[in-house]
């Protein structure tokens, strides 16, 4: 947990310092929003079991099997909060979450684990399933509904079969019918075993977006499509200001596309002499006019990052 810490803050706060004079951002229904469902998604299922513990141990909330999980919980959520949202400061959180949800299990009643288990089994069978059904239907266009829905989503995606993936995503599928078929076998009562079923079937459907949808996914949420588009609109070497986007697109965009990206703010404090191409982040727009003219430069093309109705980044010419 505290290796996780530091990690976390040491990631984070470089990039989020800025943030510390923005809480008024709570002031806005639409925070608190973002902010739910970023705890709906980390913290299910140990945050309900999480809450059920210090409800069953609530005459012993200062035991220290209690009271330092709770604290380190606490610690990842007020982290998160003031870093306004910031899903790598509640990854400290995490650690604290197993731990208390660990002491729910004694105090489950047989028909509740039951439940669970049935529903993990039922739950991670399906997301094996559709995972491997638009596998197949990447690799041979059956059944086609499938293949369509791919194309409509990554338009211009071409899926290459991999040995390796396959024989891996393989594996994990037949140890995990190993797995339900010793579950649903006759064996001696013991307390870990409610936690089978949900550990191998979380960790099976990861491998295989892992393995079977790993270039679909790198295809569709990395930088390949826009910068290989930026590449066709821009000639080769020239330089472009980039403003409001993260090291992590500039990366890409340099790397797929080849790109001389310049950050248009330091190049201004700079005095460095203005590029030609400047390429915008939507939601930074506004604060463009604070460092540049925009009667200078004029809106030459709108880049979309994957299909036409997503979010487009805005490429301006000097005028």
């Amino acid at each position: 947990t505290v290796v996780a810490a530091a990690l976390a803050w040491q990631l984070e706060l470089p990039r989020r310092l800025d943030t510390w004079g923005r809480l008024d951002a709570w002031l806005h229904l639409p925070a608190w929003q973002d902010y739910g469902e970023l705890l709906l998604w980390f913290t299910w299922p140990a945050g309900p079991l999480a809450l059920w513990t210090l409800w069953r141990w609530r005459q012993r909330l200062g035991s220290a099997h209690v009271l330092l999980p709770l604290w380190f919980v606490l610690a990842g959520l007020g982290s998160s909060w003031l870093l306004v949202a910031s899903d790598r400061a509640l990854l400290m959180a995490l650690p604290g979450l197993a731990c208390l949800a660990a002491f729910a299990l004694p105090t489950l009643r047989r028909s509740v684990t039951a439940l669970v288990d049935w529903f993990a089994l039922l739950f991670f069978s399906a997301c094996a399933f559709f995972i491997w059904v638009y596998w197949v239907a990447m690799q041979t266009g059956v059944p086609a509904k499938p293949a369509a829905n791919v194309l409509r989503l990554a338009p211009g995606f071409e899926h290459h079969f991999n040995a390796t993936l396959f024989g891996l995503a393989a594996g994990a599928t037949a140890a995990w019918l190993v797995v339900m078929g010793w579950r649903l076998g006759r064996h001696r009562p013991a307390l870990w075993k409610t936690l089978v079923l949900s550990a191998t079937g979380s960790t099976l459907c990861w491998l295989l977006l892992m393995t079977l949808w790993l270039p679909l996914l790198n295809y569709g949420m990395g930088m390949t499509p826009v910068a290989q588009r930026m590449a066709q609109l821009l000639p080769a070497d020239e330089c472009v200001w980039v403003h409001g986007m993260s090291d992590a697109q500039l990366a890409g965009l340099w790397y797929h596309g080849g790109l001389r990206l310049q950050r248009l703010d330091a190049a201004v404090g700079a005095g460095a002499p203005p590029c030609r191409h400047l390429l915008v982040e939507p939601r930074a727009f506004i604060s463009l006019s604070s460092h540049v003219s925009l009667s200078d430069w004029s809106l030459r093309t709108e880049i979309p990052r994957l299909r036409e109705d997503r979010e487009r980044w805005m490429l301006f010419s000097l005028r």
